[in-house]
């Protein structure tokens, strides 16, 4: 699976996706990035997935583990 990474997310960037995408005020979507890094950061601790990105066209995305990959049979 190929990892063509436009730009890392920080939580700012994450902010700015959930307000254009859900309409939220800055301080709503401030509050929801923080959690979503929240999760994400747990879920790294656990060994599910390496890291989040922001896709060529725009997505938010997440690199899973090879550990993950090899269980879900894509290695």
């Amino acid at each position: 699976m190929p990892y063509n990474i436009s730009q890392s997310a920080p939580v700012e960037s994450i902010a700015l996706y959930l307000k254009q995408i859900h309409g939220y005020d800055l301080a709503r979507a401030q509050s929801e990035a923080q959690t979503v890094v929240e999760e994400f950061r747990k879920m790294q601790r656990l060994g599910y997935i390496r890291g989040w990105y922001f896709d060529e066209q725009g997505h938010l995305d997440l690199i899973p583990t090879d550990d993950v990959l090899s269980r879900l049979g894509n290695k």
